[in-house]
């Protein structure tokens, strides 16, 4: 029997799963893709969560950014310059979140991925979680399987609402941009995305309020063209983003959520 199941192997899963196993107890984390796996994500993360940490993420890291430009309807353009001790970064989430499991697995963690959870149940003391290849048990459980994965609704909480989103990885164009872009006033209720990574950009919109795919598109489309961005080789993805309505419970008995799970 483990200490901890985790199921997610994403940010929040492998940061459960290193302190966790650097902290002495026993942790298998479950992840149903096949590690590393693609992730829709902007991929901007605050260097402050190093602090958390105690190894260098730089191998992980796609890019610095340098500065953030907010416009209205691709106009009126307001551009801040990050003058921070360490600037935005950059990431590809497969790299990431990868990067980030193998160093939980170097503190004693167990990966199991190409297993997918098809249920849970208390047993008095501890969790079972039933996975395609078997049954785990487990003291303690956190569920951080995203925000459409289905161990919130298992572990009885109530639904999260989500919303779509659409990305797309735009290839590196002859620009070495270094800056993020943010517009509003395209998507009601929501904005528009630019990401400048290594590889080329992370662009993608949501809305906080729902939307239509097909909107959508055609806007991703127009901000492409208007930026002067080459959409005929980006695959695209559609995902989902889980809006803040308020306090709610995140724990129940020997189970926690995490990451876009408990949003």
């Amino acid at each position: 029997m483990f200490d901890c199941i985790i199921v997610g192997a994403g940010p929040a899963g492998g940061t459960a799963a290193y302190h966790l196993a650097k902290g002495g107890k026993s942790v298998v984390v479950l992840e149903k893709e096949s590690l590393p796996r693609y992730k829709a994500c902007s991929g901007a993360v605050s260097p402050q969560v190093q602090q958390w940490f105690d190894f260098d993420f730089t191998p992980a890291i796609s890019l610095k950014a340098e500065s953030v430009r907010y416009t209205w309807k691709m106009d009126d353009p307001v551009e801040v310059k990050l003058d921070t001790q360490e600037p935005v970064w950059m990431v590809q989430r497969d790299v990431f979140d990868h990067y980030l499991i193998q160093q939980a697995q170097k503190q004693g963690a167990e990966i199991r991925d190409n297993t997918a959870v098809t249920g849970v149940e208390f047993k008095g003391d501890h969790w079972q979680v039933n996975t395609v290849n078997g049954t785990v048990e487990g003291r303690y459980v956190i569920a951080a399987d995203g925000a459409t994965g289905p161990m919130a609704k298992w572990l009885g909480f109530k639904e999260r609402k989500s919303r779509l989103a659409l990305a797309l990885e735009v290839p590196k164009s002859d620009t070495n941009s270094k800056e993020i872009h943010f517009d509003f006033g395209q998507v009601k209720n929501g904005f528009i995305w630019n990401i400048p990574k290594a590889e080329g950009y992370s662009i993608g919109l949501g809305s906080l309020r729902g939307g239509d795919l097909k909107d959508m598109e055609k806007i991703v489309k127009g901000y492409a063209e208007k930026s002067g961005l080459d959409l005929s080789s980006c695959k695209q993805h559609e995902g989902a983003i889980c809006v803040w309505e308020g306090q709610e419970k995140l724990h129940t008995q020997n189970a926690v959520l995490a990451g876009e799970a408990n949003t």
